[in-house]
């Protein structure tokens, strides 16, 4: 499997010249996984950077103006959008952290365990979720609308826990970050705004995948209700470091940025590999998408002369990080900020976060919903060229 920039390239300019222009009329239909010109399917490309979200933005914006592009160019930002608000309110994920932790603790002894393991096994009976199972775990990968079909079925016609379902995902899927992932299981369950849920239709599921799942499911037409929590939103603090003022770089697989404005900031710095972020948890398919591109990442930079440490053990890593000051790219609310600030107190470095200027130009307008954050979309485009 090859995970580089190239390929993501190659499948932004595909898109560009074939999905691009007919986005916001076909992009809500799920055609089959050999059918997916009317997507970018950069998405995994994306959460890690391997494509950059301002290079996607301003390569499709040389092609064609924004009012024609709206749709996609607000794709894009969603996944931004969510991380924002999340920085803002990182409450909601130390809550789903603790219940997703006592319920798989219990889980043997619940009622649902068996219609648990019916639905992570494709044996529901509901044809068209035991069909997006199966996908899933042998693609990675799940349209975005069918992601909703999806966890509606799980939460209001299997009446499963929504965390256990954005655990599912997220294990899963090759794109899914925990903003992204969490926030939109959250939204789905009526948890994110106050009366607003998601519930799937038999109609609107045949309608938009072409008619393939033709068969009447029995699907839930009520939504159970929630306890409503709101979480008030607090301007978050960025200490901003300057990546150019520090010796060592810890290898983050969430930021293999290959643009040479950043790598043009390693050259005279030290980068530092640890594979301390992969998780058993992860699906075979997603352990194998970030180590391939791990390793493609890291032979790069050593093609381009940025000395790279590998550290293959916590002993060796350990030896190679005591008491130094060490900069690591921001890697926003979720399981990868909890582990390296972890692995800081345990092996006695300095954490130093850089921030991506992209983030810190549209976080700011994340601080309520996408529909206020959406109407600043174009102000930070014409921003785009100044980072």
């Amino acid at each position: 499997m090859e995970v580089n920039h190239s390929v993501a390239k190659n499948l932004l300019n595909r898109f560009i010249e074939n999905g691009l222009p007919l986005y916001s009329k076909d992009r809500n239909f799920d055609f089959g996984t050999n059918k997916r010109g009317n997507v970018s399917n950069l998405s995994p490309y994306i959460r890690r950077r391997i494509i950059h979200e301002k290079e996607v933005i301003s390569s499709c914006l040389e092609n064609y103006n924004y009012q024609r592009i709206e749709k996609f160019i607000q794709e894009i930002f969603w996944r931004t959008y969510w991380k924002g608000w999340l920085e803002g309110r990182p409450k909601v994920w130390d809550d789903y952290l603790t219940e997703l932790k006592k319920i798989e603790d219990n889980l043997n002894n619940l009622n649902f365990f068996k219609d648990y393991n019916k639905a992570i096994n494709a044996q529901t009976g509901i044809n068209c979720f035991d069909s997006w199972v199966k996908e899933l775990k042998e693609y990675g990968y799940l349209h975005n609308h069918t992601r909703m079909w999806f966890a509606s079925i799980w939460i209001f016609t299997l009446n499963l826990p929504w965390e256990l379902g954005a655990n599912f995902f997220y294990r899963n899927l090759l794109d899914a970050d925990e903003a992204s992932n969490t926030l939109s299981w959250r939204w789905v369950a009526g948890l994110h705004t106050s009366g607003k849920f998601y519930l799937a239709r038999q109609d609107n599921i045949e309608k938009y995948s072409s008619y393939k799942f033709s068969k009447p499911d029995q699907l839930s037409n009520k939504a159970k209700v929630f306890e409503f929590q709101y979480y008030e939103y607090r301007e978050p603090s960025f200490h901003l470091e300057n990546i150019k003022d520090f010796n060592y770089f810890l290898f983050s697989p969430n930021n293999m940025q290959y643009n040479e404005n950043f790598l043009n900031k390693l050259k005279n710095i030290t980068v530092i590999y640890y594979d301390i972020f992969s998780n058993s948890y992860d699906s075979d398919r997603k352990q194998k998408f970030i180590s391939s591109a791990s390793i493609e990442y890291l032979k790069m930079l050593q093609k381009k002369e940025i000395k790279v440490k590998v550290a293959e053990n916590e002993q060796v890593f350990k030896k190679l990080t005591n008491s130094l000051e060490i900069a690591f790219p921001y890697p926003s609310i979720g399981y990868e900020k909890n582990i390296v600030e972890d692995l800081s107190h345990k092996n006695n470095f300095k954490l130093k976060y850089i921030y991506d200027p992209f983030d810190l130009l549209c976080w700011p307008f994340a601080n309520s919903g996408f529909f206020k954050f959406k109407k600043k979309i174009e102000i930070i485009i014409n921003n785009l060229k100044n980072l």
